[in-house]
């Protein structure tokens, strides 16, 4: 599938750490400002509506966003919007594609996983995510906010990641190109 993060036949696997981080202590201040944004989006609700959080508010963080809709019966995730950062580092955008077409399947497992966890918990989850292919690496932080009724039934899934300047070069070592 384009964009999917991998390497060549025979490759070393993908290793996938990834450490969930308080929310308290955010220290990148583009996911720090989306969480304030989420924050007072929701007012006394369990989640904003999925319509509360508008692009124009976002312009710090725009191209390292993600914005998917859930799906049930049974639970999928499809991209809505696929940020251009995010889709560059990625090699193709992909949006419109169910998370459950990536590969490999560390990585696509990996995102089911989180963002099940985040329609579960109708709560913010914030992660340090380790990649690792032999002795290359890329590290980033993604926070996941859920977004839906005011009762907490969650409908979408908004994403942003954060990284240091080097991590896109680092990831396409890491074979997040499309081959």
């Amino acid at each position: 599938m384009a964009g999917e993060p991998g390497g060549e036949q025979g490759a070393e696997p993908l290793r996938i750490v990834a450490t969930r981080l308080p929310l308290d202590k955010i220290d990148d201040p583009g996911i720090a400002h989306v969480l304030e944004l989420w924050n007072r989006s929701r007012g006394p609700h369990a989640l904003p509506p999925r319509g509360a959080i508008k692009p124009e508010q976002l312009k710090q963080v725009l191209g390292k966003v993600n914005l998917l809709t859930v799906l049930r019966d049974p639970l999928r995730f499809v991209f809505r919007l696929r940020g251009s950062v995010i889709a560059h580092v990625h090699g193709s955008d992909l949006t419109g594609h169910d998370v459950a077409e990536l590969q490999p399947p560390e990585y696509r497992d990996m995102l089911i996983r989180h963002y099940t966890e985040a329609v579960e918990s109708a709560a913010p989850t914030l992660y340090l995510i380790r990649q690792s292919r032999g002795v290359r690496d890329a590290v980033y932080r993604r926070i996941i906010l859920p977004l839906g009724t005011p009762e907490g039934a969650v409908e979408m899934l908004l994403t942003v990641s954060a990284w240091e300047p080097d991590f896109p070069g680092r990831a396409e070592k890491l074979g997040y190109r499309h081959r």
